[in-house]
């Protein structure tokens, strides 16, 4: 299968680009993401009649949960690759088809949009993304940080498994103010939490505990995995051991398709849509995380029901043939 590249041309003695495939399958909907928002809206679609494809690069930030437990019928919790597993069969049991790539094109066209992946092309008249966020992650002395997560020591979300830390000594890093903040949020959870910032912290920082009992301490020089949980050291080389650290460094949205595509978005990248989920171009839908910074699964369901229902009134109506 031709891919984007050049080839060579004997009558011209010249390289010439390679055109990308187009599928004319017939299409009702694109979905550009493969997390929880963009498999559930494909299951809906299919169960809807219509033709949908999924492109998944596999960055689904849902892979690093080691284990959910305030995902909704989970009740003994359910790993982030399981999850996703399930999800995965039930859109392929209804009929969606689904493409481990990445979308490098969104263009708009007279009859609607064009997609564009790995040196193929693909259009249909509605497009929807779930192209969620990016974790900003903080730097470790050793070891990869997203290995931590997967194993739990490292977190980034309070309110997914906040209840999981809870009397637990835990360490909040990231800018002194976002730290702060989420650090007042887990002392829901827990009479131990420390703020080490990695921008905006005072060397001389007091360690008193504020109203909410957290302490903030030097900014952070190292972070260093230890057996069961992590020595973290500030500027002034004193080394601190917590149970968990939670990172507070932000995750811009994944909103670069629809920037591009000239759909509006807010200062953080997240696209705006209005109540259908449709962003301010119209046949241009977006769910989940790349439209909230309330980055939770039961959310991504609920867009990607809503998203569904009003992309299959928005299509014309195909009747179902009697058999």
């Amino acid at each position: 299968m031709a891919r984007h590249g050049v080839q060579h041309s004997a009558l011209r003695g010249r390289l010439l680009p390679v055109p990308p495939v187009t599928f004319s399958m017939e299409l009702d909907c694109i979905i550009v993401g493969g997390g929880p928002a963009g498999l559930t809206a494909a299951t809906y679609l299919r169960r809807l009649h219509r033709h949908v494809v999924v492109f998944d690069d596999g960055r689904s930030r849902a892979r690093w949960i080691p284990e959910s437990h305030n995902c909704p019928g989970f009740p003994l919790g359910v790993s982030g690759t399981e999850l996703l597993r399930r999800l995965r069969d039930q859109a392929s049991t209804y009929g969606a088809t689904i493409h481990h790539m990445r979308v490098d094109l969104l263009e708009r066209t007279r009859t609607g949009w064009r997609v564009e992946a790995d040196g193929q092309e693909w259009h249909a008249p509605i497009v929807l993304l779930a192209t969620g966020v990016v974790d900003h992650l903080p730097t470790l002395a050793t070891g990869d940080p997203e290995a931590a997560l997967r194993n739990g020591l490292l977190r980034s979300c309070a309110l997914c498994d906040g209840y999981e830390a809870t009397d637990q000594r835990i360490a909040v890093v990231g800018p002194l103010d976002r730290a702060v903040s989420n650090a007042h949020y887990l002392s829901t959870f827990s009479a131990d939490v420390t703020v080490v910032p990695t921008e905006g912290g005072n060397p001389e920082a007091s360690r008193q505990p504020d109203a909410n009992g957290v302490v903030v301490l030097p900014p952070l020089q190292t972070l260093t995995r230890t057996e069961g949980g992590w020595d973290v050291t500030d500027l002034t080389g004193r080394t601190h051991r917590f149970d968990l650290v939670y990172a507070a460094m932000g995750a811009p949205a994944r909103g670069d398709l629809a920037r591009d595509a000239g759909a509006e978005i807010d200062a953080q990248g997240a696209v705006m849509t209005d109540e259908r989920m449709e962003t301010s171009i119209a046949g241009l839908y977006a769910i989940g995380d790349v439209v909230t910074d309330l980055n939770q699964i039961a959310v991504a369901f609920g867009h990607a029901v809503i998203a569904a229902s009003a992309i299959h009134q928005a299509l014309p109506a195909k009747p179902r043939r009697r058999a």
